[in-house]
This record gives structure tokens, C-alpha cells and sequence, in this order.
């Protein structure tokens, strides 16, 4: 009889090494790949977080350096648009021959919109402190930045005799236009104008035009000596400027505004001058804002001088001449 055929269960347990080196084999393969796929995703997550994160980066950076540019920046569009809009009051005022009615709110219009009482002003062309933040929010365009801003005040003051102070109060808005990142802040800055070399508005209208002075501040400080009047005659004749606090400022000035301030400014007028620019003469004190005002003031004629040059009481110890009147 032949033997009886072997018969296999189900899970072939005859063969039962080669099937475990088989599980065995599958299984680690299967792990290893699991392993390769996991660890190459991660790979590539981390590839795309790290060149999102130097794009944000980037982005960042390039508003901080536009940030900071736009800060030195703003002074100087400040500065400008102030200078350009007190050389306008000057112009305004011979053009009309009439003084500006409110410096501060002038000033404002001025320096915001080129006009004043919204009449345009050739020297504010191009020129206002709207037109510069334009001008910047135009190269922000180019890089892909939103520059906005808002003017919430600015004032003209002086806390000097020879410089006013311009006040601005600001608030910018500077985005990336993906919003990847923004600076919101309000910014109070002042810049100082010197006054030195402005022309003095009294001047202008009460010559009606026709004598101008440059506001100089006098190098001479001992106007007579040894009862000589040379150095104050070379004051007088160029008309130049003391601090004063009786007189008026020099943006008092603007509004022919006669009264004292503590930053006061003066001159000597050279009447010389108005004679012939064909300007009657007025028998009063020479002293710039009394001339050219209506008070009444007790006048001495001073030694070795013309005819007309008197100086008031009030003034006979600023210009050093209390002993030599006539």
C-alpha cells in the first residue's frame, strides 16, 4: 500500500520557517517605507515652513527699513514745507500789502494745502507737507507697501527770539499689502526754523513795499564806547536786530502785532532809507515797532546822529545812550 498523503492545515504549519522569514521580511519593508515616506514629508514640510518663514521675513524687514527711512524723512518734509510756507507769508504780504490775519491757522493751510485764505501760492508748489508724504506713498507703492497718514495737528510757536518751532502731530499707517505686517503709531516731532535772513513784514507794509530788512542779528554788543557813536550808527544804518522783550515777536510780526513778548525782536529803522524811497517821516522813535506804531513815547535825539534818529526813554539803556542825549 503507498503511503497516505501528508496532509497540510490551513496555515501550511509544515512550512512554518519560511513563511516567518517571509512576515518577517514584508514587515520591515513595509516599516522602512513607512519610515522613508514619513521622514520625506517631513523634509519637505519643513523646506516649506522655513521658505515661508524667510519670505515673512523679508517682507518684515523691508517695511522696518522703509519705517525708519520715513522717520528720518519726515523732518525734513516738515522743515521744508515750513520754510516754503513762511517765505509764502512774506510773498502773500507784499503781493497784498496786508498782514496775515492768524499765524497758526495759516500756517496750517499753508503747510498742509499750498494756499492761503485758498488763495494758491506759487512758492508752495509741489512743496506742501501733503505733497512729500504723497511722494512717499508713492515709492511705498513699488515695494508693495500701503503708506497712509493722517495730519492731526500742527502748530507754529516760538519759544526763541531767533527760531520758531514747528509742532506736528501724526498718526502713519505702514503695511505690507499681503498683511504680513503693519506699523500703526502716532508721532509728535518738532523742528526748529531760524529765523536769520527772513524779511521783516512791518517793514514791508508800513513801507508799502518799497524798503525791505532782512532779519540779521547785530554783532555789536557795545553800541557806544567812550561816548562814541560809530558802532551804533553801523547798527542803525543796516538795521539790524536785537532781542528785546518789549517788542514784538517775529511771527507776532507777521500779524502787525505791536505788543511785547518774551522773545521779542527789534531793530533801529533807517529812515535814511524811507526818504528816498519817498516815505514821509514820522517824529517818533526809530525803534522799529514804535515807529511804526501809534503809542505815545517821550523821545531824546542822540549826540553825533542825524537829525531824525531819536530813541524813546524805554530804550535809552538797551542802546547804551542814556548819557549822551541832546
Amino acid at each position: 500500500m503507498s503511503k497516505p498523503e501528508k496532509i497540510k492545515d490551513f496555515f501550511g504549519r509544515e512550512n512554518s520557517k519560511n513563511f516567518h522569514r517571509k512576515a518577517i521580511f514584508y514587515t520591515t519593508a513595509a516599516i522602512a517605507l513607512t519610515i522613508v515616506i514619513i521622514v520625506t514629508y517631513s523634509s519637505y514640510s519643513t523646506y516649506r515652513l522655513s521658505d515661508k518663514m524667510e519670505v515673512l521675513q523679508t517682507r518684515i524687514e523691508t517695511v522696518n527699513f522703509f519705517i525708519k527711512d520715513v522717520e528720518r524723512d519726515i523732518g525734513k518734509g516738515v522743515f521744508i514745507a515750513g520754510f516754503r510756507t513762511l517765505l509764502s507769508f512774506n510773498q502773500f504780504i507784499a503781493t497784498n500789502g496786508t498782514f496775515v490775519d492768524n499765524v497758526n491757522v495759516r500756517f496750517k493751510e499753508s503747510f498742509l494745502n499750498g494756499t492761503l485764505n485758498n488763495q494758491p501760492l506759487s512758492l508752495m508748489k509741489d512743496s506742501t507737507f501733503t505733497d512729500w508724504a504723497n511722494k512717499i506713498s508713492a515709492e511705498a507703492d513699488k515695494i508693495d507697501i500701503k503708506f497712509n497718514f493722517v495730519v492731526n495737528d500742527v502748530k507754529i510757536n516760538q519759544t526763541d527770539p531767533w527760531t520758531v518751532d514747528i509742532g506736528l502731530n501724526l498718526s502713519l499707517d505702514i503695511r505690507d499689502k499681503k498683511n504680513l505686517s503693519y506699523w500703526i503709531r502716532e508721532r509728535y516731532l518738532t523742528t526748529r526754523i531760524n529765523i536769520i535772513g527772513f524779511e521783516d513784514p512791518l517793514y514791508i507794509v508800513n513801507s508799502k513795499g518799497r524798503v525791505t530788512n532782512a532779519i540779521i542779528k547785530t554783532n555789536i554788543t557795545n553800541f557806544v564806547v567812550n561816548g562814541k557813536v560809530g558802532n551804533l550808527l553801523i547798527h542803525a544804518n543796516n538795521s539790524w536786530y536785537i532781542a528785546h522783550n518789549d517788542s514784538p515777536s517775529f511771527l507776532m510780526r507777521f500779524t502787525g502785532d505791536l505788543g511785547n513778548s518774551t522773545f521779542g525782536i527789534e531793530s533801529l529803522v533807517n529812515l535814511d532809507e524811507f526818504q528816498q524811497q519817498g516815505l514821509a517821516l514820522k517824529d517818533r522813535s526809530v525803534v522799529d515797532y514804535i515807529y511804526f506804531g501809534t503809542q505815545n513815547t517821550f523821545n531824546y535825539r542822540i549826540n553825533a546822529t542825524p537829525e531824525w534818529f531819536k530813541i524813546d526813554q524805554g530804550h535809552l539803556d538797551a542802546y547804551q545812550v542814556r548819557n549822551i542825549t541832546i
